[in-house]
């Protein structure tokens, strides 16, 4: 096994399984050179911050379409019933409204809430 992959492996262990324990303390149960591992995470976390600044910033290319100019014709949606506003008062005086294109949905609530 490489030593980042050791070390990753090592840490994730620890992550998953320290139960209330510290590094140190982690390293001498499971029988991990504590020395070495900090050593190591710390040589891993200034060289991963190396690579990351060395990196230049890059765009991203984006490509927009714009759909108002398309020649393809628009498919409207079926007219159907739908609830548009519908204001329901508790008897506390609450107010419920219900904004809905499933009328399904609304005549369930209303059977619901008239039990």
């Amino acid at each position: 096994m490489e030593t980042k992959e050791y070390f990753e492996k090592v840490m994730q262990d620890f992550n998953q399984n320290r139960r209330g324990r510290n590094l140190r303390k982690y390293c001498s149960d499971e029988g991990i050179d504590y020395k070495w591992l900090s050593e190591y995470k710390k040589q891993y976390s200034s060289s991963k911050g190396k690579v990351e600044k060395e990196e230049e910033p890059s765009l991203i290319p984006l490509q927009v379409i714009d759909e108002r100019f398309s020649e393809q014709p628009v498919v409207q949606p079926e007219a159907k019933w739908c609830v548009k506003q519908l204001v329901i008062a508790s008897p506390t005086g609450d107010e419920l409204e219900i904004k809905c294109s499933n009328l399904a949905v609304v005549v369930e609530l209303l059977r619901k809430m008239s039990m």
